[in-house]
Formats: structure tokens, C-alpha cells, sequence
């Protein structure tokens, strides 16, 4: 085998080397760069919202303590008129006040007053301290609000003990949010980070969410795991058939706003990451390319520039030692072919001497 035949079955197989390890290596440095970006996504974007709604609803809270603190004693007008002002909000569907007894005091535009909300979680719930209740139906307000509506009225509840000077409890002060502004500002919310999201109860139930949920939602992991309270982030199909990144919140807080018992499922369609993948698979196989190219003129580069002069100084020593008058080029390819090309240089003038020598001594007899 020649020189130059090694040199370029080396490079050959480089090049196959590098092929198979880039078909070998970067399918699964592309996979799992795309799952990394998936996390990081929905982990962060999940994060933002749920900090976003908790502040949003803390929001509502605060009023609700400074209404609280003043309505222990007020007269019913003047109470009732705060409570418009509650319930002004197009988030807040009724504002009341209820005594220990369970009858409604005042309340904005008078609705329910005189009724008894004795029976209902968030009055008894709160003669005992804060309260925030999940997704329900409307049972005493759907025939005033809404009487004629195919769909149910749903709210989420507000509750705060009212006490007086002593801190004798004097009654529960509670607001009615609307779950269908809840289900927009979430839908809002989401859409705007590129995602899904659902509300899970306390119960393990599906309370708000902002795409529809098609089959079993049990069969979900995410769901599931947000039902026991679990944090969790991982890939898997739901039964849509779309495969998703999927995270799971256990908690929904902010400072002392009191727990809805919520845990957050947000999810990414996996396809929408799909050009990292791309991205770096095309960037991998430009880069072989590129590097086979490289080799292929380094090689060339080599051969004529350094390989053909010792081809050259190979073809002269042979001629030479088959007695041939040779002389070899000069070449600084390199110090061993200068070297090569000075040794070939004093045994082709050697030959020559003892040649012109040989002549001399024959014409001397002759």
C-alpha cells in the first residue's frame, strides 16, 4: 500500500467514524436537549401564572380584611353601599354580610337579604376563621342572577370573620367570585405562555381549565398526582392523543391569602419544541459535513504539499540505487524531506565520482 493510498483510507474511515458517531450520539443529545427546554418552559411559565392568580385573587383578599375591619357596627345602608363597591367588580358576583345566625345582614343590591346562609360551607367555615372555597355551584343566587341560564352559575368564595372591638366574632363577611371571569383570566393567562392549565380540587376534581379534557382524566398521571397533592413534571400522552410536558404545582399561595385546596397541572404540547430537535439535528449534520470537508482538504492540502515532494525524493533514491544518474530537487517541505533530499544529494554526487573515477582509470590502461 502506498503512502497516499494509507492517507486517504485514513481519512475515509475518520469520516465513517464521525458519521456513526453523529448518527449514534446526536438523536438522543437532541432529545434530550428538547425535554431539558420542555421543563425548563413549563416549570417557569407555570410558576409565573400561578404567582399571577394568587396575587390577582390576594388582591380581592385585602379588600375583603379592610371591609372586614370597619362593618362590625355599621348601619345596613352604609354597609350595603361598601359592598356595591365590592361588587362593582365584573369578577364579583354577590358581596354579603351574614350575623351569627346565619341571615344575611346587608349585601350589595340587597341580594339574599333577610335569607339564612346558615347551611353554606363558607358561613361556617368562617365564624372560624379565614376561608376560600373551590369552584361550586350556585344554589341560592341562580334563580335571581340568572334564572332563564342553561349553565349553571359556579363561584369561588371569599370569607372573613367579622369582629368587633373585643374580638367577640360579630358575623362573616364573604364575596361570590365569578368561576366563568376565573376560567377567562386563566384561558388569558395561558394562552399568552403558550400553554394549558388546570385547576385541580381538593377533591382531586377538575375545576377550571382552559382546554377541554376529552376521556378519563384519571388516566392522566399529572392529574393524578396533582389529585394527591404530588409535585411531578414529565412527558407522557394524554387522551387527546397529543403528547405533552407536563407539571404539576401542589400548591397555589400568596402571603396570607387563604388555600383554595388547588393544585396546578400547566402542560406544553411537545410538538411545539419540535424545532429544537430540528435545530440541532440540522446543525449536527451540517457540522459532520463540514468536518468531512475540512478533512478531505487538509488531506490534499498534505499530499501535495508535503507527501508529493517525498514521493518525489522515494522515486529519485530508487533511481539511484539502480545506478541511474539522479539528483534531487530541493525541498524545505519539510526538515525531513530537506534532510532526505541533502542525504540523496551527497550519494548521487558520490556515485558520480566514483563513476568519473572508474572512466579515468579504464582510459589510463587503454
Amino acid at each position: 500500500m502506498s503512502l497516499r493510498t494509507a492517507l486517504y483510507t485514513c481519512m475515509f474511515a475518520g469520516v465513517i467514524a464521525l458519521t456513526a458517531a453523529i448518527l449514534v450520539v446526536l438523536p438522543d443529545f437532541a432529545k434530550t436537549t428538547q425535554t431539558q427546554a420542555l421543563e425548563r418552559a413549563v416549570k417557569t411559565r407555570s410558576a409565573s401564572l400561578a404567582l399571577e392568580l394568587g396575587r390577582r385573587l390576594h388582591a380581592e383578599w385585602e379588600e375583603l380584611g379592610v371591609l372586614a375591619d370597619q362593618i362590625a357596627d355599621i348601619e345596613p345602608e352604609l354597609g350595603r353601599a361598601f359592598l356595591e363597591g365590592v361588587a362593582g367588580s365584573k369578577n364579583v358576583s354577590w358581596a354579603g354580610f351574614a350575623g351569627t345566625d346565619g341571615i344575611v345582614r346587608f349585601a350589595a343590591n340587597g341580594l339574599l337579604e333577610g335569607e339564612s346562609v346558615a347551611q353554606r360551607p363558607w358561613f361556617a367555615a368562617g365564624l372560624n376563621g379565614n376561608y376560600a372555597g373551590d369552584v361550586h355551584e350556585a344554589k341560592l343566587l341562580q334563580s335571581i342572577l340568572a334564572p332563564d341560564a342553561t349553565d349553571p352559575l359556579r363561584f369561588i368564595d371569599l370569607a372573613h370573620p367579622v369582629t368587633d372591638e373585643n374580638g367577640q366574632v360579630r358575623g362573616v363577611l364573604a364575596v361570590h367570585i365569578d368561576a366563568g371571569w376565573l376560567q377567562s383570566y386563566l384561558a388569558e393567562a395561558a394562552a399568552t405562555r403558550g400553554m394549558d392549565v388546570f385547576l385541580v380540587g381538593p377533591e382531586g376534581q377538575v375545576s377550571v381549565s382552559t382546554a377541554p379534557l376529552d376521556g378519563d382524566a384519571l388516566s392522566v398521571s399529572a392529574i393524578r398526582s396533582a389529585g394527591a397533592g404530588a409535585a411531578m413534571i414529565g412527558e407522557e400522552e394524554w387522551p387527546d392523543g397529543t403528547t405533552y410536558m407536563s407539571v404539576v404545582l401542589p400548591e397555589i399561595a400568596y402571603q396570607d391569602l387563604p388555600s383554595f385546596g388547588w393544585r396546578m397541572v400547566a402542560r406544553i404540547d411537545v410538538s411545539d419544541y419540535a424545532f429544537t430537535r430540528h435545530t440541532i439535528m440540522t446543525h449536527g449534520v451540517a457540522l459532520g459535513l463540514a468536518a468531512a470537508g475540512i478533512f478531505a482538504i487538509a488531506c490534499f492540502v498534505f499530499t501535495t504539499v508535503f507527501l508529493q515532494p517525498m514521493i518525489r525524493l522515494t522515486d529519485t533514491a530508487d533511481r539511484i540505487s539502480r545506478g541511474e544518474t539522479a539528483y534531487p530537487e530541493e525541498t524545505r517541505s519539510t526538515a525531513e524531506a530537506a534532510k532526505l533530499a541533502a542525504s540523496l544529494a551527497r550519494l548521487s554526487d558520490g556515485a558520480r565520482t566514483r563513476a568519473d573515477d572508474t572512466t579515468g582509470s579504464d582510459l589510463g590502461r587503454t
